[in-house]
């Protein structure tokens, strides 16, 4: 699938893109997934379904809670929203009935970046630009101190 189809395409899933903008910054690959990606690893996808990689510190279900245990073993921490911190990097996390759907990242410009799905990696303004599609909303925002020892351009 070509730029313009994956355009069209995440632009029907998420309509919300349309009116705030994004910029498709990666091809699509099935090597890694949103999880990954926001956890800072672009090498393997992690889903807690027994085939894929799932970190041993978080419990193995599709439940939000078990997404915030990954981040928590990151080092990261909740917090109240996702406006740019200086000396933080965040991630918002997002679901629908209790159930995970995707995790996203800020990059240190302010602007997130998602993994979607099996497609391309996009840049988008916030998380909210992603909120009402597919992947239900953003409803928890951690953050972890900025190491610039471990930064991998995100």
């Amino acid at each position: 699938m070509d730029t313009s189809s994956w355009t069209q395409l995440l632009i029907a899933a998420f309509p919300r893109l349309a009116s705030e903008g994004f910029e498709i910054v990666g091809e699509p690959t099935t090597q890694y997934n949103c999880i990954a990606y926001a956890a800072g690893y672009a090498s393997d996808w992690w889903w807690p379904d027994g085939i894929n990689y799932w970190p041993p510190w978080a419990t193995p279900t599709e439940r939000t809670e078990s997404l915030i245990e990954v981040f928590d073993g990151l080092g990261y921490e909740q917090c109240d929203d996702s406006h740019a911190e200086t000396g933080y990097q965040k991630v918002a996390l997002y679901e629908e009935e209790g159930e995970m759907k995707h995790a996203a990242v800020q990059m240190s410009d302010g602007a997130w970046r998602s993994k979607m799905g099996q497609g391309p990696l996009i840049e988008h303004r916030s998380p909210e630009s992603l909120s009402g599609g597919i992947y239900g909303d953003a409803t928890v925002y951690m953050r972890r101190a900025v190491n610039e020892n471990l930064a991998q351009g995100t």
